[in-house]
């Protein structure tokens, strides 16, 4: 499949001192939607789309539905310029958003669920940029576990461990790897969609342990939703068992001295009496 983003006539579309690329392989593009995606993409810019979803640090993300033309329900992320040191770097890599759409292609190919791409866009001068993507038909992990039946929360919790492992040995490191940013589109068995790739890398440090445990230590933000230190454990053994037996045993010691490490914080009390009082009592067995 190609990535290679351009227009129905092969050039990029220009308008209002912005370039939009559409992805080359999508026939399902009318004139209609192309239009409507396109003004939608002004409106996040702008700051007038109905529905703002929230703001982080460097991007605003904005939701519309185009069902009237036949599109799917879109997220628009407007990511904002970069400055200092990192503007400089610019002239040596290529755009965010470009990123994004390589990096997607990548994991694409090597069957990493990720968020198809609909329209691209990068400012000329101002250095923003604007990415949009159909929605992913399933739930956050963060939400779904906090829904999940005992069982089924065993079995994503193990499968998502399996999925990151996988992530990894392919040579990727999420740049953001939180619970929001997982998704669970499928239970027989479980499925995955990792999206905002803006800082997913490609890199041989995928093969060191500290990168890939600063992920896996991302993945601790589940102690928010009632996850125990029994269930994260069941995320780091299912990550530990993707690794050849060579190496499994080197992974198991990693993630047996991450949950001592997290027990050690729980045990001071600042976490758990934070999850206390988001939470309230527990009303379900943690079991093993």
């Amino acid at each position: 499949m190609s990535w290679r983003m351009t227009g129905f006539d092969g050039v990029p579309l220009t308008r209002g001192g912005w370039r939009f690329f559409l992805p080359d392989y999508d026939a399902r593009y009318s004139e209609e939607l192309r239009e409507r995606l396109i003004d939608s993409a002004f409106a996040a810019i702008d700051g007038t789309l109905p529905t703002r979803v929230r703001r982080s640090r460097h991007a605003e993300t904005w939701f519309e539905h185009f069902n009237q033309v036949g599109g799917p329900a879109a997220y628009f992320k407007v990511l904002d310029p970069i400055h200092g040191v990192n503007r400089a770097r610019r002239i040596f890599k290529r755009g965010r958003a470009a990123h994004v759409a390589s990096i997607s292609a990548h994991l694409r190919a090597e069957a990493v669920g990720v968020p198809e791409i609909l329209l691209l866009g990068a400012e000329r001068r101002g250095g923003r940029e604007i990415i949009v993507t159909a929605r992913v038909e399933g739930f956050s992990i963060a939400r779904h576990l906090r829904r999940a039946k005992l069982e089924s929360r065993r079995g994503v919790l193990r499968a998502l461990g399996a999925e990151v492992s996988r992530l990894h040995r392919a040579g990727y490191i999420h740049g953001d790897l939180s619970p929001f940013n997982i998704f669970v589109t499928g239970l027989e068995p479980p499925q995955f969609v990792f999206i905002d790739h803006e800082r997913t890398r490609r890199t041989i440090l995928s093969r060191l342990a500290r990168p890939r445990m600063r992920n896996l230590v991302q993945l601790g933000h589940l102690e928010l939703f009632g996850i125990t230190n029994t269930d994260r454990m069941r995320v780091w053994s299912g990550y530990a068992a993707g690794f050849s037996r060579r190496r499994r045993r080197a992974e198991r010691r990693r993630v047996a001295a991450m949950l001592r490490e997290r027990i050690a914080q729980d045990r001071k009390g600042g976490v758990a009496a934070r999850v206390a009082a988001t939470l309230g009592p527990r009303r379900e067995a943690s079991g093993s």
